[in-house]
């Protein structure tokens, strides 16, 4: 028999054919009528040498994909409840025919999607590609980046062991700082004042319900800008001058170095997950029995680290303020920006600022990660000690996720971080009885003498920073 064969739009090119002529044969394509705007995608002309990190955004797009294969395989084997959630990752990860794969793929691609979002805006905003005509595109840009940090904090909780359990307490703490709407909004999270069955209930909702729809939504449209609007190598190669042009058509030579890439990414991503188990610790403790060191969510440790060198009187500010803050700039900068030049040395009144700030939420992330915990009280006992300047240093290093005043106003735990807090009876019961630490409740309770120990969620305190808050109720409690 004659053996027929498609030529490829290379070869046809040589025998005097169009390149996209193979387009009129496809079966699927005149079926679907996409031959014009396959045209239009596939056969513009780019430079030859394309930068790799402008394959970050499609880099993304592969992780999230494998994020929702290895998602649906892990919801058949799961149940949002307690104890039965605990089990379920043991389960998958112990019993499971390469369950233990999918659990450390879903677990690195989730950290691996939040990098890849953040360095595709960070090289989006070096290059100002984010000006007219992509204005649109930015901004569902800046809100993909919210909805993957969503879905990773709410998937954060779901193994329900020690490491998720506090992270997560750690994390929802955050919106108490915002004024009228703080306690409204982690009462919803939460579905009450702590994490229980049902916020393990909520965040699984929110993340297979709620995220999901509104990413596909966002990215839907972020997608169609990218089309409509073409990359920004496509104007590079019109800027080219003729002679140092050396252009390409985007099928197939740059299409090959994109799936180079993300054949690289699979590759780092199934190394990862092949050699480094996702963790699990013991079940989670509400009481922190084992005193576990509760540390945020990676991504929060520089919000967390710059709390360590603000008054208290500032955490709103930090906590909400700045985050906040950081994500108006972001999606008014298109609008912002009217520079003519996309050039960054062009655009020094942006892109140096920008600098200045991401290295100082790497440092504080580095920070964040080498440094966790803020270290309370001093080494050596304080003889004759104060309130104001002895006691209220320790409070606020290790008391005040639970007792500052923000928190105090939303859910009536007793406020520690004033004197005439820690002064004012707490459900009838003084909190300190100057002159007998025996019959002072906060004594007891970091002690370990009346239960739950404090700090709730963190390790006791040190016996000489016990010692001198002992010297201080003896003493009279003085101010």
């Amino acid at each position: 028999m004659k053996r027929i064969r498609r030529a490829l739009p290379e070869e046809a090119s040589r025998r005097g054919r169009s390149p996209d002529a193979w387009l009129t044969d496809n079966w699927l394509v005149e079926r679907l009528g996409m031959k014009r705007f396959l045209n239009s995608q596939l056969y513009h002309r780019v430079p030859r040498r394309v930068n790799p990190l402008d394959f970050l955004g499609i880099g993304s797009l592969f992780v999230f994909i494998n994020q929702v294969i290895t998602g649906i395989i892990l919801a058949t084997w799961y149940s949002p409840s307690v104890p039965a959630a605990y089990d379920d990752m043991k389960k998958i990860a112990h019993q499971i025919p390469l369950g233990w794969l999918v659990q450390n793929l879903h677990y690195w691609g989730a950290n691996l999607m939040v990098v890849l979002v953040f360095f595709h805006m960070l090289r989006v905003f070096y290059i100002g590609a984010y000006r007219k005509p992509r204005e649109l595109t930015w901004i569902a840009g800046v809100l993909l980046l919210g909805i993957t940090i969503l879905f990773a904090f709410t998937g954060y909780l779901l193994p329900w062991d020690q490491q998720a359990y506090w992270a997560s307490m750690v994390g929802t703490w955050m919106p108490f700082y915002a004024p009228v709407v703080g306690t409204f909004i982690v009462h919803l999270i939460r579905g009450g004042d702590y994490i229980t069955s049902v916020t393990l209930s909520r965040f699984y909702a929110i993340h297979v319900l709620v995220l999901p729809a509104l990413f596909l939504m966002v990215f839907g449209l972020h997608f169609y800008m990218v089309l409509a609007k073409q990359l920004t190598m496509v104007e590079e190669a019109r800027d080219l001058p003729k002679r140092q042009r050396g252009l390409v058509t985007f099928f197939p030579t740059t299409v090959f170095q994109m799936m180079m890439f993300l054949v690289i990414i699979g590759c780092l991503l199934l190394y990862i997950s092949m050699n480094v188990n996702a963790p699990l610790l013991a079940i989670a403790d509400p009481l922190n029995k084992a005193h576990y060191n509760p540390v945020p969510i990676w991504f929060f440790f520089s919000i967390y680290q710059l709390l360590k060198y603000i008054p208290p009187v500032l955490d709103p500010l930090g906590i909400i303020g700045l985050p906040l803050i950081a994500g108006v700039v972001l999606l008014a900068l298109p609008f912002i920006d009217r520079i003519p030049r996309r050039t960054p040395s062009q655009r020094k009144t942006y892109t140096v600022p920008a600098a200045v700030v991401v290295a100082a939420v790497f440092a504080l992330t580095y920070l964040g990660a080498v440094n966790q915990g803020i270290p309370g009280g001093s080494s050596q006992v304080v003889a004759n000690p104060t309130y104001s300047k002895d006691i209220l240093p320790i409070l606020q290093a290790d008391c005040a996720q639970c007792h500052s005043q923000a928190v105090y106003k939303s859910m009536g735990t007793p406020m520690l971080l004033s004197y005439q807090g820690i002064n004012t009876p707490y459900k009838g019961q003084k909190l300190i009885v100057p002159g007998d630490p025996a019959k002072s409740i906060l004594y007891l309770r970091i002690t370990g003498q009346q239960q739950p120990q404090m700090p709730l969620g963190g390790a006791p305190l040190p016996k000489n920073t016990i010692a001198t808050i002992a010297n201080w109720i003896k003493q009279g409690a003085k101010q």
